[in-house]
């Protein structure tokens, strides 16, 4: 369509311009075709691109315009009419409009008249209904601050007050103490810490008297508790393996007040004493069809003390057992309760140091200690309540084992008791601990039983050496065999668990009396060669006795080697002896000493000495060899220990002949020195050869001889 309109544009200018024009019409048609020029130019210099131009365009095709001569014509008349015409509409509307507007000003007015007239009818009925509002308004307030204090009245009694049915259920002794009876003391003591709060206002006395009435109700419900406790305890059995859960809930309760508690536990423990001490004299007498008595073993110390303790170490693991679920499963229930308890009673920290026997897991050992915190420990408790139901027990367990230890009069059975004792203390110490006062009762009565074993010895010891005169035949005294033997069953009796310790003390009870009396008997034996036999059989003794045990207690292996370097010290000294008695017995010492004393003399001078005693000298061997093994074997006859004697005869057989080789040498030597004093003849020979025939024996002979 645009096209169109352009093509007729072009047509038009064509046929304009090529028309003849009129010659009075020049200037018209000039000024025309200038405008039209210019039109034209204006047309065909706008691009289509341009929006208004592209607006226009559409619009027209929008109407669906004829492109003819006459469109053309009245294109511009046709968009002025259309705008008139719209002009006019709009001029009608608004005139619609302002009538509108007018009716809604004479409605603004009327309503503003109305307002106004409504406006005085207010004021005057607000200054007439004035006071009635005012005095409506306090009367809300009022009301809303009577709600309010109604409804802190109600929380306040729901909270702070309790009802008399359930107080009668909290303090009451016919009420059952059942859960109602936990859960209203529960919210008590919630009320007693609430008032608290109460107190840190200006105005106490509303939580002073709450405070006293809680305080009031709380303790008549502890009491209450109390009583229950102490009743089920009296009908309590032991023998049942569940203890009743009542009774450990009522405890963990009950811990809040430490002094009602500990006089709980102060009450079961005397019934349990009394309880358990029938039944241990029951034991010992064979009353209430026991199967046999205990006593019937009094006879056998030994067994005797042992049936006792076993029968106390089976009640106390009863008694353990059965007490086990009081204090064990509820430990950390009632360490709280304890721990709660220092506000309702402070007095309890002051002396609880004291009396802490069985709610407290530690005991204090000086005044700063029995201030601190103590530490709830139910195994602690629960060992220290077994230990105080077994404490009449104890007492009669003390007086027969003291009795029995005492009446023995045997030192073996004493220590074995002993044994005994210290067995059953390790058993405690698992059990109960090693504080409880059990395990001390067993400590101590070993301790008095050790003592009495040491003082029987020391009896015994100064009884057996009153005469302690070595034997002709130089034998260990019966006395120190008496020992050795009981120091061996002792020992064996302790076994591996003996210490150096206790070995120490059970030497020196046993054998250190009896050794120190032998040694003062052997140094009264006038020949040293004797004392010297005697000391040896008696070590040897001893030593015979500590290797016998030594794989049973193997501490015994240092008393066992020093024994050993007593007896190697003894032989030694004996092989001196007997050396000293050979050299002598032959004569050889003798020629030395004179030789050595000759050292000084000229070599003849020397020489023509021994020519004559060399000859003596020799008879002197001669006789000396011909007995002298036998005489050094006899004198060793009264040592026990014969392989001993023959290691001593030979060592001082050795010695001897070392020492006659020294001699034969010193011959050889003043025979050399003469001999090159006369001179390089011949004769210088034969003084040698008379010299060794004045003496003949050589050291290969004698060797022979007393081998």
């Amino acid at each position: 369509m645009a096209a169109t309109h352009f093509t007729s544009l072009d047509g038009l200018s064509s046929s304009g311009l090529d028309s003849p024009s009129t010659p009075g019409a020049d200037g018209v048609s000039s000024r025309r075709v200038n405008a039209l020029s210019t039109k034209l130019t204006s047309v065909l210099s706008s691009s289509f691109t341009d929006y208004e131009i592209r607006d226009a365009l559409r619009l027209l095709d929008e109407r669906a315009v004829q492109n003819d001569e006459e469109t053309r014509r009245n294109l511009k008349l046709d968009a002025q009419k259309e705008v008139i015409d719209c002009d006019a509409r709009i001029v009608d509307d608004f005139g619609k409009v302002a009538e509108q507007l007018r009716r809604v000003g004479a409605m603004l007015t009327t309503l503003n008249a109305t307002c106004a007239s409504m406006r005085e009818h207010i004021q005057a009925a607000r200054q007439e209904s004035a006071p009635v509002l005012e005095e409506a308004t306090t009367l809300l307030s009022r009301k809303e601050e009577a709600e309010t204090k109604q409804a802190l009245l109600d929380a306040f009694s729901t909270h702070f007050l309790i009802p008399t049915p359930d107080l009668n259920i909290l303090t009451s002794s016919v009420e059952p103490l059942d859960d109602r009876f936990f859960a209203i003391l529960a919210r008590v003591k919630q009320i007693h810490r609430d008032c608290e709060i109460l107190l840190g206002y200006e105005n106490q006395r509303l939580g002073l008297e709450l405070m006293e009435q809680t305080t009031r109700n709380l303790d008549a419900g502890f009491m209450k508790l109390y009583n229950w406790i102490q009743r089920e305890f009296k009908g309590l059995d032991l023998e049942d393996p569940h203890i009743s859960g009542a009774i450990r809930r009522a405890l963990r309760v009950l811990s809040e007040r430490p002094t009602l508690f500990q006089n709980c536990l102060d009450f079961f423990a005397e019934a349990r004493q009394s309880t358990l001490a029938e039944s241990f004299h029951a034991a010992l007498t064979g009353s209430a069809g026991a199967a046999k008595a205990i006593e019937f073993s009094t006879h056998e110390p030994l067994r005797y003390v042992g049936d006792m303790l076993a029968w106390v170490h089976s009640a106390a693991v009863s008694e353990k057992e059965a007490l086990e679920g009081l204090f064990v499963s509820d430990a950390d229930e009632i360490a709280k309760g304890l721990s709660a308890s220092k506000a309702s009673e402070p007095w309890a920290r002051i002396g609880g140091g004291q009396r802490r026997g069985s709610v407290s897991s530690t005991t204090s050992s000086s005044a700063t200690e029995t201030e601190q915190d103590v530490v709830f420990d139910g195994r602690k408790a629960l060992a220290d309540l077994v230990s105080r139901d077994l404490a009449s027990v104890c007492e009669i367990l003390q007086s027969r084992i003291d009795i029995s230890v005492r009446n023995s009069g045997d030192p073996v059975l004493m220590f074995k008791t002993v044994n005994l004792l210290d067995f059953y203390k390790g058993i405690f110490d698992k059990l109960l601990g090693s504080d409880s006062s059990l395990s001390k009762l067993i400590q101590g009565l070993q301790a008095s039983s050790l003592t009495r074993f040491e003082a029987t010895m020391q009896d015994e010891t100064a009884a057996a050496t009153v005469d302690s005169t070595p034997s002709p035949d130089l034998t260990p005294p019966v006395f120190l065999a008496t020992a050795l033997s009981q120091f061996s069953e002792v020992a064996r009796a302790r076994g591996p668990q003996m210490t150096q310790a206790e070995l120490e003390r059970l030497f020196g009870a046993m054998l250190t009396g009896i050794l120190t009396a032998c040694t003062e008997s052997a140094a009264e034996i006038p020949d040293v060669h004797r004392s010297t036999v005697y000391k040896i059989n008696y070590m040897t003794a001893l030593r015979a006795t500590l290797a016998a045990i030594s794989a049973q207690v193997h501490v015994v292996q240092t008393p066992l080697g020093k024994a050993g370097e007593e007896i190697q010290s003894l032989r030694d000294n004996l092989v001196e002896i007997l050396g000293t008695t050979l050299l002598e017995d032959s004569g050889v010492r003798d020629l030395m000493q004179e030789l050595d004393t000759r050292r000084s003399h000229d070599a003849q001078t020397r020489r023509r000495w021994l020519e004559s005693n060399l000859d003596e000298a020799a008879q002197r061997l001669d006789q000396f060899l011909s007995s002298s093994v036998m005489d050094a074997q006899e004198s060793l006859k009264n040592l026990l220990d014969r392989t001993l004697a023959k290691d001593i005869v030979a060592e001082a057989v050795e010695r001897f002949c070392s020492e006659f080789d020294e001699l034969e040498s010193m011959l050889e030597m003043v025979d050399a020195e003469s001999g090159t004093v006369v001179g390089g003849d011949d004769n210088a020979i034969d003084h040698v050869g008379a010299l060794r025939e004045l003496y003949p024996r050589t050291g290969a002979e004698v060797r022979a001889l007393l081998s």
